[in-house]
């Protein structure tokens, strides 16, 4: 994605590759993180939230956006028939977060979830707000 990133040469802009949970920035760096359709990719939920909140400025916001579903049946079918076929070819999904996933991992690193919302049946929007 790096790579069809820099394509685009967009003025001013550095693409870093880096680890999402342990981010290769300052603390207190960023107003605002964005994550889309990556963090079923992520091994260690919580450790993503924790480099979130060190990155994030006073009042900065994440805005998170993956798959998941509503339904405990879906997710479970994503997690247990979808990803290990999509895993065959290379994708390197790990899980499906559920809407507790998220609650959780924001309570314990400190961050505040302002909005989460299931669009589209599958397509979670969630806003985390540093306090």
């Amino acid at each position: 994605m790096i790579e069809q990133a820099r394509a685009k040469k967009i003025p001013g802009a550095v693409f870093v590759v880096g680890d999402c949970e342990n981010f290769p920035f300052e603390d207190n760096s960023f107003d605002a993180i964005i994550c889309s359709n990556s963090f079923h990719h992520y091994p260690d939920p919580q450790a993503f939230f924790d480099s979130v909140k060190r990155c994030l400025r006073p009042g900065g916001r994440l805005v998170l956006r993956d798959v998941t579903s509503a339904s405990k049946l879906f997710v479970w079918l994503m997690d247990k028939i979808e990803l290990p076929l999509a895993n065959l070819c290379g994708h390197g999904d790990v899980k499906i977060a559920t809407r507790e996933t998220v609650v959780a991992c924001c309570n314990n690193a400190g961050l505040k979830v302002e909005k989460f919302e299931i669009r589209k049946g599958m397509r979670m929007h969630c806003v985390v707000r540093k306090v």
